[in-house]
């Protein structure tokens, strides 16, 4: 049966406060099911003492922190060497950081199952699979420092959402100028931009087909009233979402995929093209501009969102050795301090109170015209990351 889809057609979804995060959804397409999604069934979280405004004691967190051993962390960003660096000299903690962007669920679960505990915590922007994988078994224990608990929106608690980060659509200014080329996502289904769409390999990492569930599941009448305010009639599909069919036209361009956002900012970027395509990539991408001369700028004002959302949740290891120095940790990298290591890759603190004292690239202003992210359905967005990738090879 057809879909007829417009925005009478579609339930709307209600926001709330930091950077949007959703509310549970209503309307809900997965890859497969036209049903709707199923939404977790947790039973009530039961926080630790130190979570609370009452029971948290910087002070006696610290001098248990120091009578225990060192610790590591697994983080997807290079800027973790840093941050442990700056923490161990404040604290006098030995702290190792390192860099792993793939499998780093898989090491923490084996890890934990052979009890050769390597890392202590791990901060990552794939919150379903953190959910469904490791914090449902026990293998990650949720923290969220007592004085910072209550600033949070609820959405980001439990996960810890620890900073806000998204997949921006951008393009070359060399090329295009101050405007953006495309100002409506279905632009790039369409024959102009065949061959000239630049995306990380949706394969690589879970988040990016993450990203597409919850546009599915949650925000399908945003692609239908794109559809709608670019072509001036209603969209008319077989698939079960306005979502599934722009992804399905969009693989069928012949979009560009790379290994990695690093290789897409030079595809879009780099200087001297005069018909570069546009491209997906984390904000911390823009720093090209300075650092090897790109040409790099969001597209500004692109309907429906003109960026994805992939948060950092994150947790200690459950059978660390360390666990106070963890905290501690999890405490100094979430604090206006730890925090203006990668506030200027673009990254943001859903705690009001820690902001960037500096804005490179513009990113405030932006943040309003972003997707929203819920963590209600972790389990289904978890859950579907295969099938999507399924969706995506059997229309390329």
């Amino acid at each position: 049966m057809t879909n007829h889809i417009s925005r009478r057609t579609v339930g709307g979804i209600a926001l709330t406060a930091a950077f949007g995060l959703s509310a549970a959804a209503c309307a809900p397409p997965g890859v497969e099911d036209p049903g709707e999604a199923k939404e977790d069934e947790r039973e009530e979280i039961e926080l630790q003492e130190d979570e609370t405004a009452d029971g948290f004691d910087l002070n006696a967190l610290v001098k248990a922190a120091q009578k225990e051993g060192p610790i590591t962390i697994y983080d997807e960003t290079g800027k973790v060497e840093q941050i442990a660096e700056a923490f161990s000299e404040k604290y006098e903690i030995k702290a190792n950081g390192v860099k792993i962007e793939t499998n780093a669920i898989d090491k923490i679960k084996r890890e934990s199952q052979s009890g050769n505990i390597i890392a202590d915590i791990l901060a990552i922007s794939e919150p379903p699979a953190v959910y469904s994988e490791l914090l449902k078994d026990g293998i990650l224990t949720n923290w969220v420092p007592g004085d910072t608990y209550d600033k949070l929106p609820e959405e980001t608690r439990f996960p810890y959402l620890t900073s806000g980060n998204w997949l921006w659509w951008a393009y070359s200014t060399e090329a295009y100028g101050d405007t953006s080329p495309v100002s409506n996502i279905w632009e790039l289904t369409e024959e102009e931009w065949t061959g000239k769409i630049a995306i990380p390999d949706p394969e690589a990492r879970a988040m990016y087909t993450n990203i597409w569930n919850q546009s599915a599941r949650d925000h399908a009448d945003a692609w239908a009233d794109a559809y709608e305010d670019l072509f001036g009639e209603t969209l008319e599909t077989d698939e079960p979402s306005a979502f599934h069919e722009w992804l399905k036209r969009l693989a069928a361009n012949s979009p560009s995929v790379f290994k990695s956002d690093e290789e897409v900012s030079e595809a879009v970027g780099a200087p001297g093209q005069t018909d570069p395509p546009v491209g997906l990539m984390a904000a911390a991408k823009f720093r090209n501009n300075e650092e090897k001369g790109f040409y790099l700028a969001p597209c500004d004002g692109l309907a429906p969102y003109l960026a994805g959302p992939m948060p950092q949740t994150m947790q200690y290891v459950t059978k660390s050795e360390s666990p106070n120095a963890a905290k501690l940790y999890i405490h100094f990298a979430t604090s206006q301090e730890g925090m203006e290591f990668i506030m200027p890759d673009g990254k943001r603190s859903f705690n009001p109170d820690v902001k960037p004292s500096e804005d490179p690239h513009g990113i405030e202003e932006l943040l309003d015209q972003t997707q929203d992210f819920s963590t209600s359905y972790l389990e289904d967005d978890f859950k579907n990351t295969v099938q999507w990738q399924d969706f995506w090879r059997s229309n390329r």
